[in-house]
């Protein structure tokens, strides 16, 4: 005969952490370029505007989009990833598995939308979501907040906005 408690003091399983919720960073920028010229300015080009305190190596630091990711080396060559490129749509949308900054188990998804408003400007869009899935979602988000404003005032600028 089995004792009935044989199993009484097996663990209980931990349960499943939910999210934080934590509101995406959503940032709106507008450059006076047509579509494709915004576009490439902001894949091919972002090692000439990405600004140096929003890097890992500091300056002399080169982001730059190869292979499918998002990368950034150092002057003495070391590198570091940022985030992989999980979706890209010619002249229209990136998106990004983003990890700069957090443990690359736990992405984050930053997606930027170029929208085209006339034939001499393009609407950029970029939004970062999944923040709640971080172990400091709360001040994860407010870094972001801060950051991306700046980081895209520095393309814009670059593009030729005012």
């Amino acid at each position: 005969m089995m004792n009935s408690s044989l199993f009484s003091h097996a663990e209980q399983p931990e349960p499943a952490q939910e999210p934080e919720t934590v509101q995406d960073v959503v940032v709106e920028r507008s450059v006076p370029r047509e579509l494709h010229e915004a576009f490439n300015g902001f894949t091919e080009y972002v090692h000439l505007w990405w600004p140096e305190q929003y890097t890992e190596y500091g300056e002399g630091t080169h982001p730059e989009f190869e292979t499918g990711s998002l990368t950034e080396t150092a002057p003495d060559g070391r590198t570091a990833v940022w985030a992989s490129v999980s979706g890209r749509v010619q002249d229209s949308e990136l998106v990004l598995d983003w990890v700069a900054g957090h443990s690359p188990r736990t992405p984050t998804e930053v997606r930027v939308a170029f929208t085209p408003v006339s034939g001499s400007e393009t609407n950029i869009s970029l939004r970062h979501s999944g923040l709640g899935h971080l172990a400091e979602a709360v001040e994860a988000r407010l870094g972001y907040a801060a950051a991306w404003p700046v980081i895209l005032d520095r393309y814009a600028r670059f593009m030729g906005a005012r």
